[in-house]
């Protein structure tokens, strides 16, 4: 079974890109599935929700949500 690994704190609006698109420019399509995932500076296991993003042929899935900082943690699932 496929992880999910941490890649980046995000910024609302501040651009981060996935393969390319940056996620700010697509709509969220939430799938209500939630994952657990772990923060990687505290070690606090977290409940957020799993995401898409579609544009052309490309498709991704990513899982984001909010700490309890008030940050935004960005995960993406290990091939």
């Amino acid at each position: 079974m496929a992880q999910w690994t941490f890649q980046s704190i995000i910024e609302n609006n501040k651009e981060f890109k996935i393969k390319g698109l940056n996620i700010w420019n697509h709509y969220w399509h939430c799938s209500d599935r939630k994952v657990e995932v772990i923060e990687p500076f505290e070690g606090q296991i977290y409940f957020f929700k799993e995401y898409e993003i579609r544009d052309n042929n490309v498709e991704i899935k990513f899982v984001a949500g909010e700490y309890s900082n008030g940050k935004m943690g960005l995960y993406l699932k290990e091939d």
